[in-house]
């Protein structure tokens, strides 16, 4: 058997394991892509053709006529075709809406007749998401809604308010604003806050919300404090003054260790997403970049040694950061790691994060596929890329007498489906 049969024999069989999807932004209200613009003009793409010159790719999601739009970004389109992105983009159009060579000048508008005439129908994404063997995501909602698991029960509820539930001393929200934005007020005590913290997430697990998702800065410097001096910069913070660099430290890492107390109380698994600069004063929509720094991974470990029984799946954007993470993740029971998220989602990164997590962790230590999709057809293209470069490595190191095709399997069916299912307890 040649390599290339026996790649495209591991392809063929892992297609067939069920993939659970345990980060998402799948719409519960209309899942699959209303039209040409919600796969073209994916922030993920917009980005490129911004890079590429195209000035204003606002304009693209504007409400101008789709023709104006698909004017203006044409011209862009050929520096761009080669890149894995655009690999999704087509993969998108050939296989779920049939048409071979991909978008062009002359045939988008029978792409998006064909994604229009399919926009209104509920079982379509339902059979997208089969297609692309997802037997379940975990999605993103703020506000979910107990009636949405029955329009989409391949759909689940996972917790993310990423612009105030993050920890970081350089954006000026926080989960204070949760706190405040939920109960109307916040506490003149801190002891009284982290009582309403605790409620806030109460009333979220009593609404179904099983999972959360919260952003840690790499700028945050992990400081400790006593009480007294907690107290006195949190009444200083909701009287509106402005905290030094290190009091703003100090502050969220109160804040942090307060959040993982109460999730300890509720034994629910958590997400971490760290490795990216974002969402600050100035930056585009989309605009984002890698932010690495190998001393606040290492100082992350206190942390997660202070409290084995939170269950914490980290999701990184900084390929840098890879093995410290797995090292990580290799040493202390209760962190694993989940897939391959923004700038880490190119193949390149993705073959050589799947043959070190292979290499160096238990089987049990880490999930293959959080899809990060705003649509069931993005969904699709990821995960096609995801088995693909899976395929790639097990077939690797079948050739290379480092795995047997069995192991191999079992091994891609643990990443895939054993692992989500048992660490989310889905």
């Amino acid at each position: 058997m040649t390599a290339n049969s026996l790649y495209r024999d591991i392809l063929a069989e892992i297609k067939e394991i069920p993939i659970l999807d345990v980060h998402s932004h799948i719409s519960t209200d209309c899942p699959q892509a209303k039209d040409l613009s919600d796969i073209l003009f994916y922030h993920f793409v917009r980005r490129e053709v911004y890079s590429a010159g195209l000035g204003d790719d606002n304009f693209l999601v504007s409400q101008a006529p789709l023709s104006e739009r698909m004017a203006r970004f044409l011209p862009y389109l050929e520096h761009i075709e080669h890149t894995t992105t655009f690999w999704c983009v087509r993969k998108i159009i050939k296989d779920i809406y049939g048409i071979p060579e991909g978008i062009n000048r002359h045939n988008w508008r029978e792409i998006e007749k064909r994604i229009k005439e399919r926009g209104d129908n509920n079982s379509w994404s339902k059979k997208i998401m089969v297609k692309a063997g997802i037997e379940r995501s975990l999605t993103c909602e703020g506000n979910w809604d107990k009636e949405n698991p029955k329009k989409h029960p391949f759909l689940s509820p996972l917790f993310e308010n990423l612009e105030d539930f993050n920890f970081d001393p350089e954006r000026g929200t926080s989960v204070l604003n949760l706190v405040k934005n939920q109960f109307g007020y916040l506490p003149s005590v801190a002891g009284e806050f982290e009582d309403l913290l605790a409620k806030f997430f109460q009333k979220k697990i009593e609404s179904g919300i099983g999972y959360f998702v919260c952003f840690i800065s790499t700028a945050l410097q992990l400081l400790g404090a006593k009480r007294r001096k907690i107290e006195e910069l949190y009444q200083a913070r909701i009287a509106g003054k402005k905290l030094s660099f290190e009091e703003e430290n100090i502050l969220i890492t109160w804040l942090l260790h307060t959040y993982f107390e109460i999730i300890r109380e509720h034994r629910c698994p958590i997400q971490l997403c760290i490795g990216a600069w974002w969402a600050k004063p100035k930056l585009r929509y989309g605009e984002s970049y890698v932010f690495s720094d190998h001393r606040f991974v290492f100082d992350l470990i206190p942390l997660f040694k202070t409290f084995p029984e939170v269950k914490i799946n980290i999701m990184c954007a900084a390929h840098s950061l890879s093995q410290e993470l797995t090292i990580i993740s290799r040493m202390l029971p209760n962190i694993s790691l989940l897939g391959f998220w923004w700038h880490t989602l190119f193949p390149t990164y993705v073959k050589t994060t799947i043959a070190e997590r292979l290499e160096a962790l238990p089987a049990n230590k880490w999930i293959a596929v959080g899809t990060d999709a705003y649509s069931v057809e993005w969904a699709y293209a990821k995960v096609s890329l995801i088995l693909d470069c899976l395929a790639r490595v097990l077939s690797e190191k079948i050739e290379q007498g480092y795995l047997s095709r069995r192991k191999a399997l079992w091994l891609a069916r643990r990443v895939l489906y054993d692992n989500p299912k048992e660490i989310y307890k889905l």
